[in-house]
């Protein structure tokens, strides 16, 4: 009997994926899983329970708390106290939930994972690459820029065809437990707090400048929970708008800057993740995203380097940040490239 897996997180969207999965594989041995990640999930483990017994499917859980605390909330911590600005979902994506989740599943006899992300699957260049989800405001394919190329076989993307109004919808006509749970929110671990009041628990204060043009015009606590690009919440008066152009970590510094002077046509993945080969990239149209709800623009040339994928944009960006993701698209939506901006 083939047996098949749910990655089911208590919300809508995979309950709907196990019910999907459990319809249309009747002869198969559907088992939902729910991964234990941090211990503010109590609520999330609870609906995951109501769920599978809804629809009368085995429940195991995965307690992976120790790996997600040191590769996605360390990682976390860590960035921030060096000035950068991290993404934890798409790194939590690539080690966690579609890694090691992933590996210890499939090497149970698991022959396929399914989760509930907004994203697709298809096929360039006779490679197999994630795709955007049909929902442009809910599709979830940045956050798998990093994934491992060789996961996408194990793994499958049920609700890349539907928007989540049609899963909402058939939910309540289904009457699953979570037809009406609302949104979660995207780092999971925060539990709706914001992240520098959650990084204080980690990071201890730390009394450095704001410098603008060259001159010390304020203090802060610390440079962590700045990122490059914000206006609001600085805490400093200069009678204009001025915002985070860069973060110096050594000298503990928040260099302030005009709106003018955060653009940028150019920004560099370090250990870029590929899709596809690197001459088969370079013969591609692409469009390239260095924010999750940023807008693509097209790129005007790569070039491979020691120190990672340099991308160049036929315009520029606002507020570029290191630390977050860059992802690479075609204008049709095949996810090609991500990396880590440097």
């Amino acid at each position: 009997m083939r047996k098949l897996a749910v990655l089911l997180s208590g919300g809508v969207d995979s309950s709907l994926v196990a019910h999907l999965v459990k319809r249309q594989n009747p002869d198969a041995r559907v088992v939902a899983f729910t991964l234990l990640l941090h211990d503010r999930a109590e609520e999330d483990l609870e609906s995951a329970r109501k769920v599978a017994e809804f629809l009368k499917l085995p429940h195991e859980v995965v307690d992976l708390r120790k790996t997600f605390k040191e590769k996605v909330v360390d990682y976390f911590v860590n960035s921030y106290a060096r000035g950068l600005t991290p993404n934890p979902c798409a790194v939590c994506n690539r080690l966690v939930k579609l890694g090691e989740a992933v590996d210890r599943i499939t090497s149970e006899g698991f022959e396929k994972v399914y989760t509930g992300h907004y994203a697709r699957k298809g096929v360039l260049l006779g490679r197999e690459v994630p795709m955007r989800g049909l929902d442009a405001k809910k599709d979830q394919s940045y956050f798998l820029a990093l994934l491992r190329p060789e996961v996408l076989k194990k793994v499958e993307f049920p609700l890349g065809d539907w928007t989540k109004e049609e899963v909402r919808k058939a939910a309540r006509e289904l009457g699953l437990p979570t037809k009406d749970r609302g949104e979660s929110q995207d780092v999971c671990f925060l539990g709706g707090e914001r992240p520098r009041e959650f990084l204080k628990r980690f990071l201890p204060p730390k009394a450095g400048y704001f410098l603008y043009k060259g001159k010390k015009v304020g203090t802060h606590g610390g440079i962590f929970g700045f990122t490059v690009g914000q206006r609001r919440g600085l805490g400093v008066r200069l009678g204009r708008p001025v915002y985070v152009k860069a973060l110096d970590a050594e000298k503990n510094l928040v260099i302030l800057g005009d709106r003018e002077e955060l653009y940028s046509d150019r920004l560099l993945l370090k250990e870029p993740n590929l899709f596809l080969e690197p001459e088969e990239l370079k013969g591609l149209t692409l469009l390239g995203q260095p924010r999750y709800r940023t807008a693509p623009k097209r790129v005007k040339s790569l070039e491979f380097s020691p120190e990672g994928l340099k991308v160049v944009f036929e315009e520029p960006f606002f507020g570029v940040a290191p630390g977050q993701v860059g992802a690479l698209y075609t204008p049709q939506g095949h996810l090609v490239a991500g990396g880590i901006i440097g």
